[in-house]
């Protein structure tokens, strides 16, 4: 069963500027006890005394009756978490986006799946930017009026995305680079174009690191070219080949992009307690490329 949020009343400002909106609870809208009058302190001696936080493993995030995406939450965490944030590809849904993400995120931050366009749950997508940076900001603010203190305030965010979301990670990245320095572009070999031409204004404005992802063998070509122009505007970039061949973000997708999510989120604000997972088994194969 799915937690839904209150009716919320959204001001839209500037993604870097956006806050959580009043909120206006009901019997069926009320958080967990352990969501409800938390500590924003995460320090070891709060971590040591507060209640683990429960609820549900995904939220449902609403304004009103609009449906503005979900959120996975890092049910058991002791001190507050980042946000992160993952797009969903083009006819797919953001529930989806967000189960894939906590598992390569070891269900570590509050990942925020925002909900692309479109009135057909199966047939969602993206516009551009302005309307994507607006759902995104929509998705925090909901996310952030629920959960509250347990909510690790950074200047940043990790930023993730596949398909038409990864194209659309490759040019809010170029546009807000110190919102968004650290990112995952997913096999948008279909419209290479976005990832082929953010490096040089991500770079220019603090980009710090990016994965490249290809979950089949026709998206190596562009996505490599990509990395290589990512080194070359001197920053960090690793392209992840998942063994498939199925442009989807299956169950061997996620395992392979958990062999380097830790290396994406190595000394990224709100990421000290992440712990990444034992490489011995993680199938797939990693390339690295530092900047020249």
């Amino acid at each position: 069963m799915l937690i839904r949020s209150a009716s919320v009343a959204v001001s839209i400002a500037a993604l870097a500027a956006c806050r959580a909106p009043h909120t206006r609870a009901t019997e069926r809208d009320a958080a967990p006890p352990s969501i409800a009058g938390t500590a924003t302190d995460g320090g070891a001696s709060d971590a040591e005394t507060r209640e683990p936080l429960g609820g549900d493993a995904e939220v449902e995030l609403l304004d009103g009756k609009e449906r503005l995406g979900f959120v996975s939450v890092p049910v058991g965490a002791r001190a507050p978490r980042p946000i992160m944030i993952a797009l969903h590809g083009g006819s797919d849904r953001p529930e989806r986006a967000c189960a894939s993400w906590r598992g390569i995120s070891e269900a570590y931050p509050f990942v925020v799946c925002p909900r692309g366009f479109g009135g057909n749950e199966a047939a969602l997508g993206w516009r551009g930017v302005a309307d994507t940076s607006d759902r995104i900001a929509r998705a925090i603010a909901a996310t952030k009026a629920i959960f509250g203190g347990w909510i690790h305030e950074t200047p940043s965010f990790v930023l993730a995305g596949f398909s038409m979301g990864g194209s659309q990670v490759a040019l809010l990245a170029g546009h807000a680079p110190r919102a968004y320095p650290r990112v995952v572009v997913g096999d948008s070999a279909h419209d290479p174009a976005p990832a082929l031409g953010f490096s040089r204004a991500w770079a220019a404005g603090g980009g710090e690191r990016a994965i490249f992802l290809c979950t089949t063998s026709g998206c190596e070509p562009s996505m490599r070219a990509a990395a290589r122009k990512v080194a070359a505007d001197k920053l960090f970039a690793r392209l992840n080949v998942a063994p498939t061949q199925v442009h989807a973000l299956s169950a061997p997708v996620v395992q392979s992009m958990r062999r380097d999510f830790g290396w994406l989120v190595d000394g990224a604000e709100g990421w000290i307690g992440y712990v990444p997972p034992s490489q011995d088994s993680l199938p797939g194969r990693t390339e690295t490329f530092d900047p020249r």
